[in-house]
């Protein structure tokens, strides 16, 4: 019988999160986490992504593939499972950050407008 997700505390289920193994656990809202809990099994990007360097290899070499002991764990990953990549783990170098990738040049201001006093 599976247990009523829905009267447990938010912490109880972010320690049953946690000893499934769901990445990101801390994060998720109450309903997030109960949707999760629920699956009888993780999605593929979730299994994926916590795959360790060595279960990736292991994979590999089950498959038959060569020259992947070298490769890091973003390729091993590419790899592996090339359709999944995107889902699985996004480019770190790409995140979506809003305004803060923008720059823009600082105005000319009278230094009294802005608080600043000459020394």
């Amino acid at each position: 019988m599976e247990p009523n997700y829905q009267e447990m505390y938010l912490a109880d289920l972010k320690l049953l999160a946690k000893t499934r193994r769901i990445k990101l656990y801390y994060i998720k809202t109450k309903d997030e986490l109960i949707e999760l809990l629920k699956m009888p099994e993780l999605p593929l990007a979730m299994r994926i992504e916590k795959m360790t360097i060595h279960q990736l290899r292991a994979e590999a070499k089950k498959r038959g593939m060569s020259g992947y002991f070298s490769l890091r764990r973003d390729a091993l990953v590419k790899l592996l499972f090339p359709q999944d990549v995107n889902e699985a783990a996004p480019n770190k170098n790409e995140k979506d950050q809003g305004e803060a990738n923008k720059h823009h040049e600082p105005e000319e201001h009278d230094p009294k407008e802005v608080g600043v006093e000459d020394c």
